[in-house]
């Protein structure tokens, strides 16, 4: 006590880091959003199921890729699902938005617990096919327990819509880091 002002040791970075975390979560809400538009207005005719992957799998990753949240990619997944539910979108299927749950769940169990997805394409690659990949998987559950009909199932069997969602998925999961290794590129040239 010798009258001078004592020094503060509360950071004040805490209602910034809160601020910066309410962003975020803001962000890969819509970025759910813009991936479930975006899939619903590409009504591109190639008649091969899970063609989808492409765009929605890059989307996912990129989200995941940039977020420091560790449940990313099931808040992407969440507001996803809700606006699944919209009317005027043409979903039919009533179990896609828990299916989209499912595949926010997996990507960052997966992104989680095994190591070197940030570093290691092949395996990036593979995230995103496996999740991608858990759309029919689930809806082969849902046929077989409900005998929900699925059209994917009844034109070509179990096997060609697993393969197909998971090559998608993959090519998303390519785009999503092709798009990524750029703009930290760009980021690098940008500041250095």
């Amino acid at each position: 006590m010798n009258g001078e002002f004592v020094q503060k040791t509360i950071s004040k970075a805490f209602p910034i880091e809160r601020n910066q975390t309410i962003r975020e979560i803001l962000i890969l809400a819509f970025l759910g959003v813009f991936a479930v538009v975006l899939r619903a207005k590409l009504r591109i005719p190639l008649s091969m199921p899970g063609h989808h992957g492409l765009e929605v799998m890059a989307i996912f990753l990129i989200g995941r890729s940039f977020s420091r949240i560790s449940l990313a990619s099931t808040i992407l997944a969440v507001a996803a699902a809700f606006t699944i539910l919209i009317p005027f979108f043409g979903f039919k299927d009533p179990f896609l938005p828990i299916i989209y749950i499912l595949m926010g769940v997996a990507i960052d169990f997966l992104y989680k617990n095994i190591k070197g997805f940030n570093s290691n394409i092949v395996l990036f690659a593979i995230l995103g096919g496996i999740s991608y990949m858990i759309i029919p998987l689930s809806r082969i559950v849902i046929h077989l327990l409900t005998g929900f009909p699925y059209n994917s199932f009844i034109k070509a069997g179990y096997f060609l819509p697993v393969l197909s969602h998971f090559v998608f998925g993959l090519a998303g999961a390519l785009l999503a880091a092709s798009l990524i290794n750029f703009t930290k590129r760009l980021r690098k040239q940008m500041f250095n």
